[in-house]
C-alpha cells in the first residue's frame, strides 16, 4: 500500500512538473512562430512588416481586430541600437514592444505623444556604444530580441491608402 502510494506521489509529481514545463514554455513557443511569420515577411531583422487589415484568413496571431492596421519588427539590439522615428498621426495608433519572452515592456503612441512624431531609440544592455539625438526616446529593451507591434486604427476603409502610405514612412536607422 505504502509503495503504491509512493508510487502514485512521484508520478503525480512528475505529471505536474510537466505541465508547468509545457505552460511556462507555451508564450515563447508562440512568439516563435510569430516572429518567424514577420521575419519572413520582412525579409530579415530591424525591418518592418507591413500586413494588411485583418480578416478571417489572418494567421500571424491570434485574435486580430478587423479595425486596426499592424505592422510588426522583429528587433535585435544585440549588435546595434535602433533609433526610430514615427510620424505624426491624427487618430490611434499604438507600438507596443515585446520582448522575447513575450512581456511587454513599453508603449508609444497616441497617447503618449499627443499626436507629434515620435523619436526613439531602442537598445539593451548589450547594445555597443551609440550616438543619439538628444530628443529621443531612450528606451531599454530587456532583452536583445524581441517585437514591435505597431497598430493604426482604420475608421473608414477610404482612409486605408493614407494610413498604409503612413506606416510605410516610418525610418528605421541602425545606430553605430
Amino acid at each position: 500500500m505504502k509503495k503504491n502510494i509512493l508510487t502514485l506521489i512521484l508520478s503525480t509529481g512528475v505529471t505536474l512538473g510537466l505541465i508547468i514545463s509545457a505552460l511556462h514554455q507555451a508564450p515563447c513557443y508562440l512568439m516563435g512562430k510569430s516572429t518567424d511569420i514577420c521575419i519572413q515577411g520582412a525579409g530579415g531583422v530591424n525591418r518592418f512588416y507591413f500586413q494588411q487589415l485583418a480578416d478571417h484568413t489572418f494567421d500571424s496571431f491570434p485574435s486580430p481586430c478587423p479595425n486596426l492596421l499592424y505592422s510588426n519588427l522583429v528587433f535585435d539590439v544585440g549588435k546595434t541600437a535602433l533609433l526610430v522615428e514615427f510620424p505624426a498621426y491624427n487618430d490611434f495608433w499604438i507600438n507596443q514592444m515585446v520582448c522575447d519572452n513575450t512581456d511587454t515592456f513599453a508603449y508609444v503612441g497616441y497617447e503618449t505623444e499627443k499626436n507629434h512624431p515620435v523619436k526613439m531609440v531602442l537598445f539593451s544592455r548589450n547594445s555597443p556604444s551609440f550616438n543619439a539625438p538628444d530628443d529621443a526616446l531612450r528606451i531599454e529593451a530587456p532583452s536583445d530580441t524581441g517585437m514591435f507591434l505597431v497598430r493604426y486604427l482604420v475608421r473608414d476603409k477610404n482612409d486605408l491608402p493614407g494610413i498604409d502610405a503612413l506606416r510605410r514612412s516610418v525610418k528605421l536607422f541602425e545606430l553605430k
